[in-house]
């Protein structure tokens, strides 16, 4: 698949397959994810890797679980409370594998560069026929104490961007998209 191509059909995926991937696709997706672009070649990122589907449906139920017991400091989330109260749904849409970065907030830089890194995972998988999905959900729950001293994130790493990551059941048709605002614009 050439690039443009990729571009224009790379959707969010949320329905995966019970497949794993493997270690040398992770390790790959992790590669490609690094080629991206970085401020003073600073390479601010760190990933933490989760590919054991009970870990991944316990942060599911605990992301769930804090959100709602915290529902008002999160007026933004308001219209997913039928997702978050049903005992069926996942966050992390019962994908097989996270992939979540992290930024040194030592690099002025690192969410810039962290989120250029996460486009690269996602159109390299989507490449692949992997599907990706950023999850705004897990702001929390992946940037505690408690999960960066388990999964031995420095305290001065924060959170970019969770991701699920997984074989997707089907294909999804190309993204619309609104024309792009140019403020500039003489045309208006």
């Amino acid at each position: 698949m050439n690039i443009i191509d990729c571009i224009n059909s790379r959707r969010s995926g949320r329905d995966y397959t019970a497949e794993e991937i493997s270690n040398e696709k992770i390790k790959e997706l992790l590669t490609l994810g690094t080629k991206a672009p970085t401020g003073s070649y600073g390479q601010p990122w760190g990933f933490v890797v989760i590919q054991n589907k009970e870990e991944i449906q316990n942060l599911s139920e605990a992301t769930k679980k804090y959100i709602l017991e915290n529902f008002d400091q999160y007026p933004y989330l308001q219209q997913y409370q039928a997702w978050l109260t049903n005992s069926t749904y996942s966050v992390f849409n019962h994908a097989s594998c996270l992939i979540i970065i992290y930024g040194d907030t030592n690099s002025h830089w690192y969410i810039y560069d962290c989120s250029l890194a996460a486009g690269n995972i996602m159109l390299a998988a989507h490449s692949m026929n992997i599907g990706t999905c950023w999850i705004g959900f897990a702001e929390h729950t992946f940037n505690t104490a408690e999960f960066k001293k388990k999964y031995n994130v420095p305290e001065h790493y924060e959170l970019v961007c969770p991701m699920s990551v997984g074989y997707m059941k089907t294909s999804l048709s190309a993204p619309k998209r609104k024309d792009p605002v140019i403020f500039n614009s003489q045309d208006s």
